[in-house]
């Protein structure tokens, strides 16, 4: 209940002192075109009396009335202003909503400027994570050293976060697969949050809609004959939503013999995102999943996650895996695809203040090629 009268109030929030400046802005402009079209004004008016009321009165045109010309002028004028004044000062008083802005890049450096709607109405704190100099060339000093500088604007984030509800967290990704899972995962999901995907072609960021819109289904495809249920330790899980994720794909990772869950469009391809709603059913189908295995493989030690899809889909998926139900280590893996292996290094999820374990598959990779 308390939710919707925040959105309701939010919905209006404005509302009357919009009206009254459009008031007397219109006003004004209105009271201006009779000073200076006094005869036009006159003669709709006749001609409008003469069609109701089926009477007949002539008009003659008259010279222009200087005084009230000057008066109309004068008034209009003021109206205006008065109108352009009431915008600014109602505009200072009210308050306006603050949001949280992660800027999270390790890929390449963008303008955050460049967006498709007006944030003008939001008091934006920037919180930017750049990661992309660490990731140039993928060795495990490098990595620690990006993973140092995320948990430290983590930490800041949940700081800032804490006992604050009216907040709105905005993610702006564009790093590399593991990175944007760790962030969701060690920032956790926010209800009152938003998301901002890189439009490629046209160069700006735009908002993932949070309208209903229609998308396409997440296919999941079982391959969990490989290995017994008692004899399972490690089991692998993969999401094909801008990309398919192949099992040649995984080839020199030694990860064949294990049983497999795949959540896939058909067919996957580029920009799949197109609203919040569908984020959340394909975050609730991936726990789904993860839920399923935790509960099918008692012997479950580590679960090895492959992603090809857009970033806000990563950083939500990350933030539904929890500890306290997933008990076992959760491998993300980054794909470089002139590597082999096409997957060059992976990382477990651990929350803030707890060592990460980092896996490098191939050494002295190009980090910086585009994560699929």
């Amino acid at each position: 209940m308390n939710n919707l009268l925040s959105r309701i109030t939010k919905m209006f929030k404005g509302w009357h002192e919009k009206k009254i400046t459009m008031l007397l802005i219109t006003s004004g402009v209105g009271v201006l075109s009779t000073g200076f079209a006094q005869d036009w004004w006159k003669s709709v008016l006749i001609s409008l009396l003469n069609e109701v009321f089926d009477i007949q009165i002539h008009y003659t045109k008259e010279p222009t009335n200087y005084v009230y010309l000057a008066i109309a002028t004068f008034v209009g004028i003021g109206l205006i202003a008065l109108g352009i004044w009431f915008y600014f000062k109602t505009k200072e008083k009210v308050k306006r909503q603050t949001m949280l802005q992660i800027r999270h890049s390790s890929i390449e450096s963008v303008d955050y400027s460049k967006v498709d709607i007006d944030l003008s109405d939001y008091n934006i704190e920037p919180f930017s994570i750049l990661q992309s100099e660490e990731l140039k060339v993928v060795n495990e000093p490098n990595l620690r050293h990006a993973l140092r500088e995320q948990e430290k604007i983590a930490t800041k984030i949940l700081q800032r976060l804490d006992g604050n509800d009216d907040i709105e967290l905005s993610y702006w990704g564009l790093a590399h697969i593991p990175l944007l899972f760790l962030l969701g995962y060690q920032v956790a999901d926010k209800s009152n949050s938003s998301f901002y995907e890189w439009n490629q072609n046209q160069l700006r960021w735009e908002k993932v809609k949070e309208k209903q819109a229609a998308y396409p289904p997440l296919i999941i495809e079982k391959n969990d004959i490989k290995q017994s249920v008692g004899e399972t330790k490690d089991v692998l899980v993969k999401v094909g939503v801008t990309y398919p994720v192949n099992d040649d794909d995984l080839n020199g990772l030694h990860l064949d013999s294990f049983n497999s869950y795949y959540l896939h469009l058909e067919p996957p391809h580029r920009n799949a995102i197109v609203c919040k709603e569908q984020l959340n059913e394909y975050q609730k189908q991936f726990r789904q999943v993860l839920d399923e295995i935790n509960q099918k493989y008692p012997h479950l030690k580590r679960i090895h996650l492959f992603y090809s899809g857009q970033p806000s889909l990563a950083y939500r998926l990350g933030s539904t895996i929890s500890p306290r139900m997933d008990k076992s280590e959760i491998w993300v893996y980054n794909h470089v695809g002139s590597s082999y292996p096409k997957y060059n290094w992976a990382l477990n999820l651990k929350k803030i203040g707890n060592s990460l374990n980092i896996n490098i598959t191939g050494e002295n990779q190009n980090g910086n090629e585009e994560s699929k």
